[in-house]
């Protein structure tokens, strides 16, 4: 099952701006494995100038991954770092981001001022749940098959 956290620019950038917060998503995101969600990673703007990209959780890691997140030392990247992570880059850049996913056409809310919208925040933490269910319930199945 495929799913995706979007996030648009709610205004046109130029490239010098698109290219400095591709680089600053790319710093904000050092420093964890990324094992349940995919980092904010840019690189695409639409017809209107506008800078966008998706992230998607990741609610069945593979079993290597895990292992090697674990040797890493390092904290997991969640859903939750990602809106934080964009919250930082609104902060710095004075963009404002449209928030959307998979399960609605329309936008959820937004980030604004680095201040993610309620409804964002309350979605996002229902999705790492969400994970942390399916994860449970695949452990559980994995459990009976080997009795």
């Amino acid at each position: 099952m495929g799913f995706s956290l979007y996030y648009r620019s709610t205004r046109p950038v130029s490239p010098a701006e698109a290219q400095a917060v591709e680089r600053d998503a790319e710093a904000a995101s050092e420093g964890r494995t990324w094992l349940s969600c995919e980092p904010a990673i840019f690189g695409s703007v639409d017809m209107d100038g506008h800078l966008l990209s998706d992230s998607k959780p990741n609610f069945e890691p593979h079993p290597d991954d895990v292992a090697d997140a674990e040797l890493s030392g390092l904290p997991d990247g969640t859903i939750m770092d990602l809106i934080d992570v964009l919250c930082q880059l609104s902060r710095d850049h004075g963009i404002d981001w449209q928030i959307s996913h998979d399960a609605d056409p329309e936008p959820i809310g937004y980030i604004r001022d680095g201040i993610c919208d309620d409804i964002v925040r309350t979605q996002a933490e229902l999705f790492a749940e969400l994970g942390g269910l399916i994860a449970g319930d695949l452990e559980d199945f994995a459990d009976d098959d080997r009795d």
